[in-house]
């Protein structure tokens, strides 16, 4: 009796692919590489590592990329504060000089994964940088990511906020949360880590694979630790080089 369920099993499995593959036939995946070059994304960095010139500024800081259909922004909930998902150009590996809260755009790295801008994203004061699909839900498949100076300084050191270096028993990681259909129910999550043991897990930039995350409209970024209380460590990391997919009719 075996065989014969066996038997069953592997026709209805034909039989459901035969009958997906005319459907499927109709779409193709396609591929959108979201890498912030071009003279609008210039437009957007601002000359000051503070961001004093734009973030704090007037120019409106919202972006929008329509080959990927990604965008972004810059909000500012209190004065002289900004958080959310700024432009920039601007590297540095040292994080001693170049790794002051006056220096919240330098990414730690020696240049930028292609071309000549990235973004930081930011949520020191705890709300969540967000990456929002304006039009369609996609996937989001993977992207570069590198700390900033201030963040390196500061688990390095202590500064500021956090007065002594990051404990040898802590770590720090970025959390991605997707969302769908307007809901504020979580999908799915996904997290790639900063800092482990009190230590960077990786230098320059690294690929964050993300094919755990479902289709979503928009992904919330937040950094977590394993400490107790509040994370007194800067919340600022870079990204670049975004690859969206989706299923696109022929």
């Amino acid at each position: 009796m075996r065989w014969i369920k066996h038997i069953c099993l592997a026709l209805t499995a034909t039989v459901m692919v035969v009958s997906c593959a005319p459907e499927s036939d109709n779409y193709e995946v396609k591929r959108y590489l979201c890498n912030f070059e071009g003279s609008y994304w210039d437009s957007l960095v601002d000359t000051n590592p503070n961001g004093d010139n734009l973030l704090n500024g007037s120019i409106p800081t919202a972006w929008y990329d329509e080959s990927s259909d990604l965008m972004g922004e810059v909000t500012q909930p209190f004065d002289g504060y900004w958080e959310g998902i700024a432009l920039s150009n601007h590297c540095s590996k040292d994080c001693k000089n170049d790794g002051t809260y006056d220096k919240q755009l330098v990414a730690y790295v020696d240049a930028p994964y292609s071309g000549k801008n990235f973004i930081i994203c930011n949520n020191f004061l705890g709300n969540p940088a967000t990456l929002r699909f304006k039009s369609k839900s996609s996937f989001i498949e993977s992207m570069m990511v590198a700390n900033t100076t201030y963040s390196r300084n500061v688990t390095a050191n202590g500064y500021r906020t956090a007065e002594e270096a990051l404990g040898s028993d802590k770590s720090i990681w970025i959390e991605a949360r997707g969302y769908i259909n307007g809901s504020e129910e979580v999908q799915a999550t996904t997290k790639f880590f900063l800092y482990e043991n009190g230590k960077p897990s990786f230098e320059g930039w690294k690929k964050w694979y993300m094919t755990s995350m479902c289709k979503v409209d928009r992904v919330e970024f937040s950094i977590e630790w394993n400490g107790e209380g509040y994370n007194q460590y800067p919340a600022y990391f870079a990204l670049d080089d975004i690859m969206v997919v989706r299923q696109e009719l022929r």
